[in-house]
């Protein structure tokens, strides 16, 4: 009886989506909003823990956001070590963070760009001022790519990503990530709670990145015509995709799953990676392939939602990626419970 219901259920779902989005709120949103962060470099010392294209990353979401209604705030680091905000050249570079005590509580070396630079401080100032200005029928999406990290020391584990200033060098000259200038998944819960719309959406193109979902939260399930690549996504494997992720059951740990719809490149102890063929991040890659053009509206209705972005960029990587990359392979994850939201 109950695989009956199940099957009953999947097949209205699938028509739905054959003929109309289900999720479709375009007459009730009002405005949408967008902060959008990337960190390549994170020291001036060419021997650091730098990336290559994080700061492309950011460049190629903010415009693909622009160019579909957002207003977008963006702050990134290039690989040049110059700060962008709004899409402009600063032209103030970073500075080579030393810690100056064990715990890493303070740091010299800092450059004319910090102050205006993606740290933790500055996208935690950026959330708040959106406060009095976001509205209940708003969108927010924040995204980031750079370095994440899971502190395996601590239990539960806790993820967080690296914003800038947050990866010092210790007297040894050894670099490492420190926890309290980097973002914990109970940062942008805290700063969430003061944004009235329910429709935040989060997309971390980082490693670890899964645990700010908490671990029950987790959908990374692939339907098996995924495997065949974003051509064979349709309403089907969709619907599969909808009533695997509305099964989930609340978690104590991560974003509450009504706080945040969260985009996660890797689960909470991958790593996920970025390749000069591509010139992104993987996921971002895949995700801005699916955004561009709208190729991800999946079931044709107009609109690309942040479960059809995802179906697309992970079935992209399952396709395209993972089967050429033995040793590196990594799955997207996505979290929120059965909710879902228009990008555009």
């Amino acid at each position: 009886m109950r695989r009956a219901i199940r099957r009953a259920a999947l097949a209205v779902l699938a028509a739905l989506l054959c003929s109309c989005s289900m999720f479709d709120y375009s007459g009730i949103v009002t405005h949408k909003y967008a902060l959008v962060y990337g960190v390549t470099w994170y020291t001036m010392d060419t021997n650091g823990p730098n990336l290559q294209f994080p700061h492309m990353d950011a460049s190629a979401i903010s415009a693909v956001l622009q160019s579909n209604g957002y207003t977008v705030t963006s702050r990134w680091v290039d690989g040049a070590g110059d700060v962008w905000t709004d899409g402009t050249d600063t032209h103030l570079p970073i500075g080579t963070p030393v810690a100056t005590s064990p715990d890493g509580s303070s740091y010299i070396g800092g450059g004319a760009g910090d102050g205006v630079a993606p740290s933790k401080a500055n996208i935690l100032v950026d959330i708040q001022n959106l406060a009095g200005t976001v509205g209940p029928n708003d969108v927010l999406l924040i995204y980031f790519s750079g370095h994440g990290t899971q502190d395996a020391s601590v239990t539960p584990p806790r993820e967080y990503f690296d914003p800038y200033a947050s990866v010092l060098k210790d007297s040894s000259g050894n670099f490492y990530d420190y926890p309290v200038p980097s973002v914990l998944d109970n940062d942008l819960a805290t700063a969430f709670a003061a944004i009235k719309t329910p429709r935040k959406i989060v997309i971390l193109d980082t490693c670890n990145s899964g645990g700010f979902i908490g671990n029950q939260l987790e959908a990374d399930w692939t339907p098996p015509a995924y495997l065949g690549g974003a051509s064979l996504v349709g309403p089907e494997t969709l619907s599969q995709a909808i009533s695997n992720y509305a099964s989930m059951q609340s978690s104590p740990t991560g974003l509450s799953p009504y706080g945040a719809q969260v985009l996660s490149a890797a689960g909470r102890d991958e790593s996920c990676y970025e390749t000069p063929t591509l010139g992104h991040g993987v996921m971002t890659y895949y995700l801005l392939q699916g955004l561009q053009g709208s190729r991800a509206d999946i079931n044709h209705d107009g609109h690309v939602t942040v479960l059809e972005a995802f179906s697309y960029a992970k079935a992209g990587i399952d396709a395209n990626w993972n089967p050429n990359n033995s040793g590196s392979t990594f799955e997207p994850h996505i979290s929120g419970g059965p909710v879902d939201f228009v990008l555009f």
